[in-house]
Parts: C-alpha cells; sequence; structure tokens
C-alpha cells in the first residue's frame, strides 16, 4: 500500500482538518449567561423595592416577604440579620 498517491494524503488531511475544526467548534461555544439566583437574587430586588417606597409594585412580594420574615430575638439582632442578607446583593 503506497501512501504518496496524491488523493490518499488528501483524505488524510482532509480528515485531520475536520477533527481540528470539530474541537474548535466545541471550544468556541458561548459561556453561560450568569443570572442572579436565590438569596443573592432576592436581596438585589429587595434593594430595589425598599428604594421604591410605598409604591412598590406587585412583583416585590417575595423580596418583601423575605426581607420582612428575618426577625431575631431583639430590635438591633434584626437590623443586623436584614442589612446582612441586603449585603448578599454583589456590587458590581
Amino acid at each position: 500500500m503506497k501512501w504518496c498517491k496524491r488523493r490518499d494524503w488528501i483524505a488524510v488531511l482532509m480528515g485531520v482538518g475536520l477533527l481540528i475544526m470539530a474541537q474548535d467548534a466545541a471550544a468556541q461555544v458561548a459561556p453561560k449567561p450568569s443570572f442572579l439566583e436565590g438569596d443573592t437574587r432576592l436581596a438585589c430586588e429587595c434593594l430595589l423595592c425598599l428604594a421604591a417606597g410605598p409604591q412598590a409594585p406587585k412583583e416585590c412580594q417575595a423580596a418583601l416577604t423575605k426581607y420582612y420574615m428575618i426577625q431575631a430575638g431583639s430590635p438591633f439582632k434584626t437590623m443586623i440579620m436584614r442589612r446582612n442578607f441586603l449585603q448578599l446583593c454583589p456590587k458590581q
């Protein structure tokens, strides 16, 4: 079997090229966008809803409920725990 035939070399080069393109395609998959989830999301929503004041829309209900359900033995501890919850929202 002779590997020096032109047609055989073209087939080999095409196969190698296809393998390289397939690996590049897998590496170029767009990264999944990062969305806030869980308590981090609720903390950010709560900040916006508290800033809206008494005219907060109905979409704020879940975040505000979570915020107001945070209670401790003393008012000072409750304030600290609520502040810590709001600080879950990333600053950037």
